[in-house]
């Protein structure tokens, strides 16, 4: 059976760059989409999971957003100078 120049283009060129190739530099080439893999899928990881540091900014962000809503309602109930004033005054510790 005689194999087209193609076909056997096809079978030959794989056969010999293996050949070519040493052991370590296959090995290589065919773990490194694994790698690249692992890695992709550990930075996915590391970006969704939050430190327990980042967990109490964002606590104390929202504390805070809570605190500046506060004063917002007070001083918009407030109908007089001195209640507005007793507003800022409950309220002058969280820099507003």
């Amino acid at each position: 059976m005689i194999m087209s120049p193609m076909r056997l283009s096809s079978v030959f060129l794989p056969a010999l760059a293996v050949t070519l190739l040493s052991g370590c530099t296959v090995g290589k080439i065919v773990t490194a989409p694994i790698r690249v893999a692992g890695t992709a899928v550990e930075t996915a990881v590391d970006a969704t999971t939050q430190t327990q540091s980042e967990k109490e900014q964002d606590l104390g962000r929202r504390v805070l957003a809570e605190r500046k809503r506060e004063l917002n309602a007070c001083l918009d109930r407030a109908e007089t100078k001195a209640e507005r004033k007793q507003c800022k005054k409950a309220y002058e510790d969280d820099g507003y």
